[in-house]
């Protein structure tokens, strides 16, 4: 009996290698992860410091207002763009007094589509340059970003119009309200469109 007894006690005291590899799993699983950061890492210390702490602050969220804040930096340079433009069609050449009309509406049509391909060639290669949707081919970026800007226009149009008809708000108070939401529309959609992960290699 005494035998039996030192058996087992030596059995459990003496663990098999089994036993050894299941603990080692359980603390495998048990243990922190490393903590990935959400942004790319910077070649400065500090800054990736600050950023660690961006990180804890929000829940990992340093890389989305890193992309925020480069979206709206371009998007403001690239305003700058199509008012100059504008004005020097307005201002620098001449159209027939008859024709007002044109020489305004050749003035913002080439302002806004001249300052929307200077938006998408810099938010291209800066602001979305590592998201999964930058896999598609360039023409297929710019379809993209081309449709989702067309449908922020015609956004801030609407709703435009909807406060100065119903709240009869100063037009220019509800243009900027509507270019603050349509900004935030035109961020989620290039997000969640524009650079979407692609479903496979081949798809566009």
């Amino acid at each position: 009996m005494d035998r039996f007894v030192q058996s087992n006690v030596d059995e459990i005291m003496d663990p098999s290698l089994e036993v050894v590899e299941e603990l080692a799993e359980i603390m495998d699983q048990v243990a922190p992860a490393e903590i990935v950061p959400s942004y790319r890492p910077t070649p400065w210390g500090e800054v990736n410091h600050l950023l660690d702490r961006v990180d804890t602050v929000t829940g990992g969220r340093a890389g989305s207002l890193i992309q925020f804040g480069t979206f709206l930096f371009i998007g403001g340079s690239t305003t700058i763009v199509n008012l100059a433009i504008l004005y020097v069609i307005l201002n620098v050449i001449s159209f027939p007094s008859n024709l007002a009309f044109f020489h305004n509406l050749i003035g913002s049509a080439s302002g806004s589509e001249l300052s929307l391909l200077a938006n998408f060639a810099l938010n291209d290669r800066f602001t979305f340059r590592h998201s999964p949707g930058h896999e598609r081919s360039w023409f297929a970026r710019l379809s993209r970003f081309h449709a989702t800007a067309v449908i922020g226009i015609l956004l801030t149009i609407g709703i435009q119009t909807l406060l100065i008809t119903l709240l009869h708000m100063n037009p220019l108070v509800g243009q900027a309200i509507a270019v603050v939401i349509v900004l935030f529309y035109n961020f989620f959609f290039h997000q969640f469109f524009t650079y979407r992960r692609l479903k496979d290699t081949n798809a566009v």
